[in-house]
């Protein structure tokens, strides 16, 4: 009986953090895909109105689509991980190969320049993947757009930096690798809480600190890897 109760408690436990996984994963959904539905609407209601604007409706309803795939992949990358539902894997990576291809893939109207060397890691390709793809989105709607200075990205000794001219981080705002935290320049949302997640559980760090001149710092580390 007493066996049976313990087995029960831990079935039980289980159940319940899985359901708390669940209900954050649709609090944090319905959270952060408000804002870019709503500008869905917006822009198709602008394509409706005039043919004018159909192709730049167009062009924005891709990004919104993009923007909203991607917030979707990371919390559910996040979720399965966090219940063991799906392992994460510990392999050995370029770190450089992994964010030119990031690179490559985004195309928002914004300059990136990127400066690589060789850095082996060992880690998870889909969950870095997803971390500097969140930092170089971040980089781009924060700083990178309608900016004349290029967003500069660097890679090397298992440090991804990126440097942009926008406003900077609002003091105000405390740690905006926190879920949720907002500014007057907008909201970082859940993008950096996963970038800051998927350092932690590699044993890297991912931090933000003001530009000197303005704009802002951004930057994932992670161990190297040891000799094989």
């Amino acid at each position: 009986a007493v066996a049976g109760h313990l087995i029960s408690g831990r079935s039980m436990r289980s159940a319940l953090q899985l359901l708390d996984d669940q209900e954050q994963f649709l609090g944090d959904a319905a959270h952060e895909l408000r804002t870019p539905l709503a500008n869905l609407r917006l822009v198709t209601e602008a394509g409706l109105r005039s043919e004018a604007e159909t192709v730049p409706a167009l062009r924005s309803a891709r990004e919104l689509a993009d923007r909203m795939g991607r917030l979707v992949t990371g919390l559910l990358a996040r979720t399965r991980a966090r219940s063991g539902v799906v392992p994460i894997e510990r392999v050995p990576l370029r770190l450089d190969q992994i964010v030119e291809m990031v690179v490559d893939e985004n195309d928002a109207a914004a300059t990136i320049v990127i400066t690589t060397t060789p850095s082996i890691v060992i880690g998870d390709p889909e969950l870095l993947a997803l971390a500097i793809r969140n930092l170089v989105d971040n980089g781009v709607r924060h700083g990178g757009v309608g900016s004349a200075a290029p967003l500069e990205v660097r890679v090397g000794d298992g440090t991804v930096t990126l440097r942009d001219h926008g406003p900077g981080v609002h003091p105000t705002i405390g740690d905006p690798f926190e879920r949720g935290r907002a500014g007057p320049g907008g909201s970082h949302g859940i993008g950096l809480s996963i970038v800051r997640w998927v350092a932690d559980i590699h044993g890297g760090s991912a931090t933000l600190e003001p530009a000197i001149g303005g704009g802002t710092i951004a930057r994932l580390t992670l161990p190297p890897a040891g000799p094989r």
